[in-house]
């Protein structure tokens, strides 16, 4: 990884755990070549959040301020982690600046980053068409910057900002013929976001290209410097045909991938997926950030949600934990998970 990587905020957590499943050899190892992912105890829980079936992006400015983002939600909501009690705290709703004047805007936020040189979150849409019928709606395409006050971590109402993402990617040739088509068929989609050495990392659900992910590296400031669109780094993940990535967090020496199915499952206006089965299988992976390969970690419990998004809790030298929120369960249901390196 690049030696700049800046390490995230970090939560203590209890050292108790459960075993969950065996790694493979590939990254981390102890003295006695044992690799393990763990469940932990606690019983996590975001209350007061809007829309809690929908949780969709999550991320930490300090170790008590947090932003969570809902992907029917046109707007932002704050959160206070209470890591003694193991309990995050909605405060006020913050709106975000639109492109549309519809009567349903909706900007299906999917990623949720913050970037410690900004002192700023970012936020980000699917920049796809929507899941039911497979329309364009303007709102979907965009990403913000969201101003932190560098001293308490709180969000600052004024001087939000927002663009598209669109123009990059129309200039990006492994991306452009996926663009606008419908994710049940391998149309392009963001899920996830995180920032680490000076870049927003971001995630791509679809399209999964001959069994490999997509993850796009680009500056901030390419974005909303007002200069013109240019082509953004590329990076090919091989994690199987029909597999996306629903979430990237950075840690100290790469990044956490989480996944699951790449095309989204039927619909009446849509009648045929390209799935290749039901959505319910969500694993963890670990990646370097440069190679073309990850580790499978394992795979996560199934609890009757969809694997949506990653806050780093805590990441030091031996393990890093996880708090893993899940998509059509209230509040999220989050589940702490800590990986052993």
């Amino acid at each position: 990884m690049k030696a700049n990587r800046s390490a995230r905020s970090y939560l203590p957590l209890a050292l108790a755990a459960v075993v969950l499943t065996a790694l493979p050899a590939a990254w981390a190892r102890d003295d006695a070549g044992a690799q393990r992912l763990e469940i932990l105890p606690q019983e996590w829980q975001l209350a007061g959040f809007e829309n809690s079936l929908d949780l969709s992006g999550i991320a930490a400015a300090t170790k008590t301020q947090c932003l969570v983002g809902s992907d029917e939600m046109f707007y932002i909501q704050p959160g206070v982690i209470d890591a003694a009690n193991q309990r995050i705290d909605s405060k006020r709703p913050i709106a975000l600046p639109l492109a549309s004047t519809g009567k349903k805007q909706e900007i299906d936020i999917e990623g949720v980053a913050y970037s410690s040189d900004d002192h700023a979150y970012y936020v980000v849409g699917s920049h796809g068409l929507g899941k039911k019928k497979g329309d364009f709606q303007p709102d979907r395409h965009s990403i913000y910057q969201v101003p932190v006050d560098p001293v308490t971590g709180q969000v600052k109402k004024e001087g939000i900002r927002r663009t598209s993402l669109l123009p990059w990617l129309e200039k990006t040739p492994e991306v452009k013929a996926s663009l606008k088509q419908p994710l049940q068929q391998n149309g392009f989609n963001i899920e996830g976001l995180t920032w680490s050495g000076g870049k927003l990392w971001i995630g791509l659900r679809a399209p999964n290209q001959d069994g490999k992910g997509l993850v796009l590296e680009l500056s901030p400031g390419q974005l909303f410097g007002g200069g013109k669109p240019s082509a953004m780094t590329i990076h090919e993940v091989s994690i199987g045909k029909g597999r996306g990535f629903r979430e990237i967090a950075a840690v100290r020496d790469g990044f956490i991938l989480l996944t699951g199915n790449a095309s989204s499952e039927a619909s009446k206006k849509i009648p045929i997926s390209a799935a290749p089965g039901p959505d319910t299988r969500f694993e963890l992976l670990y990646w370097n950030g440069s190679d073309t390969t990850a580790t499978n970690l394992g795979r996560l419990p199934q609890n009757g949600g969809k694997g949506e998004a990653l806050l780093v809790l805590e990441d030091v030298a031996d393990h890093i934990d996880l708090l893993v929120i899940f998509d059509g369960l209230p509040g999220g249901e989050p589940v702490a998970v800590r990986i052993h390196r």
